[in-house]
């Protein structure tokens, strides 16, 4: 099969137009390259990156159309050699799983182990070590610090509120307070000088109660997604282990979990300026700066996907299945361990977060993943 001929058939397998036997032909195809193949007919095939490359835009926009389905299609990517050749696996079926009762029906071992999607959990430490259970907490005013109001608003969230100018009373030091959510959980806070902050699970920010003087300094530890307030005479900074971003008012995402090899923070909105040792790099939006060690990198990213998690969706661009897993061990609160050689296969795909983890499990076996439940422990198995 020549390369025009294969990128037409493509095209007719991702918009639906493939028959029976075209679909066939394709998949048969891709399952020929086995990974101990190290040599690639270009003659027949074109360069393997640019054909990569043109396929991965192709299934993306097929991911993005499929708008509709509660469970979205998720698609598969092989490795084969040394550089990823795209095995198309499209969860056929994926429909028909997208409810509750047919999935648990269908697969009673995944259901009898089930577990619930996380939701609005959160302490919050006083400066005094008081803790504060946000979710069982009323609505209403919690706490009071000079002229700061501390509540929990009717819609979830945790609000400071100042009555006062800035909320800091002449001579007073500053107060630290700390909200933590845990694994299964996430929240939102609403900060003194009106900035907004969404945690994601096993996340935690460290904020004064109010701002005091020419800076705005906070600290994170796991991920947040901000909504700098505009302030040109006051930076706002956010600390993170030995990195610090600093901005005016931007919205950003800084995903910083001590189990992930790099800080990574992505611009949505305005400017970033990224401090690391004698590093320094400045962002413009789309773009994402990579801390590792002591080096800074910029790239290009999708900054949908970066804040997928903030609008309720897990969203995969080539993750790996241990990139998945930490997703759903963190949102489930459920132990993940591996057990044999497990592929080194690539994901692209999309999922709502409010799913119970037997649904997101199922597509991911459609996908040729395989897992042993029990309680909340998963074991992956190749």
């Amino acid at each position: 099969m020549q390369q025009q001929e294969l990128l037409q058939l493509i095209d007719k397998y991702l918009n639906g137009q493939a028959s029976a036997e075209e679909e066939q032909l394709l998949l048969n195809l891709f399952e020929s390259f086995q990974p101990n193949q190290n040599q690639w007919d270009e003659s027949m095939l074109g360069v393997k990156e640019q054909l990569e490359n043109k396929m991965l835009n192709r299934l993306q926009q097929a991911v993005r159309e499929q708008q509709k389905a509660k469970v979205r299609h998720f698609l598969t990517f092989r490795k084969v050699a040394a550089v990823a050749i795209i095995l198309i696996f499209i969860g056929v079926g994926a429909y028909y799983y997208a409810h509750k009762q047919t999935l648990q029906a269908e697969d009673s071992r995944l259901a009898k182990h089930d577990a619930e999607p996380g939701n609005n959990k959160a302490i919050l430490t006083l400066e005094n070590g008081t803790k504060l259970v946000l979710d069982s907490a009323k609505i209403g005013t919690l706490a009071r610090k000079g002229y700061i109001s501390i509540q929990k608003t009717r819609d979830g969230q945790l609000q400071y509120t100042a009555d006062k100018g800035d909320g800091q009373t002449e001579n007073e030091p500053l107060s630290w307070n700390t909200i933590s959510t845990p694994r299964g959980g996430q929240y939102q806070v609403i900060l003194p000088d009106g900035t907004k902050v969404w945690l994601n699970a096993a996340s935690s920010l460290k904020f004064p109660t109010a701002f005091a003087g020419n800076n705005r300094n906070v600290e994170l530890m796991g991920e947040a997604y901000f909504e700098v307030a505009k302030s040109t005479s006051r930076p706002f900074t956010v600390k993170v282990g030995h990195m610090q971003v600093k901005v005016l008012g931007t919205h950003f995402n800084i995903m910083a979990y001590q189990d992930e090899p790099a800080i990574k923070t992505t611009l949505l909105e305005g400017a970033v300026q990224l401090h690391d040792g004698n590093s320094n790099s400045l962002l413009k939006p789309g773009q994402q700066g990579i801390v590792k060690g002591d080096n800074i990198q910029i790239a290009e990213v999708d900054v949908a996907q970066t804040i997928a998690w903030k609008n309720g969706f897990f969203e995969f661009k080539r993750a790996s299945i241990y990139d998945i897993m930490k997703q759903i061990s963190r949102w489930y609160d459920v132990e993940v361990v591996y057990e044999g050689k497990i592929p080194n296969d690539e994901f692209v795909g999309k999922i709502e977060r409010n799913v119970k983890l037997s649904q997101v499990l199922h597509i991911l076996q459609l996908n040729h993943v395989h897992f042993k439940v029990e309680n909340k422990k998963i074991t992956v198995t190749p």
